[in-house]
């Protein structure tokens, strides 16, 4: 008898690559933008939500399987993302730079951060 072969690639959706970096992000959707509410939700869902980013910051709030980073090093965090690894921060330090690659989930304004998940640090 056949095995029936499961590929555990061609299940999980494959998701598109974007080189958008966060003073872009921050001014077409962030707190820098100047577009209607409604069309930066367009704007993030159709450009942003959903593509792999890397962007890299300040730690300024760390967990086992969690990170905030200040990207602009200005203010307070500007992205906080989810380890896919979920204990990808337990030897991380504080105070640090890090660089995350990351699937981009909900957008960031002046007072949330842009929030990501399945994040990686980069060597």
């Amino acid at each position: 008898p056949s095995q029936p072969s499961y590929s555990s690639a061609s299940a999980a959706p494959t998701y598109p690559d974007s080189s958008i970096s966060y003073a872009q992000a921050n001014a077409e959707v962030g707190c820098k933008s100047t577009y209607s509410d409604q069309k930066r939700d367009d704007i993030f869902n159709a450009k942003y939500k959903d593509h792999w980013m890397t962007w890299s910051g300040q730690v300024v709030l760390l967990e086992s399987d969690e990170v905030s980073l200040n990207v602009d090093h200005v203010g307070t965090q500007d992205l906080q993302v989810q380890f896919a690894d979920k204990q990808a921060g337990y030897n991380l330090s504080k105070g640090k730079e890090l660089k995350v690659r990351f699937l981009m989930k909900s957008e960031g304004g002046c007072f949330l951060p842009f929030g990501g998940r399945e994040a990686t640090v980069i060597r």
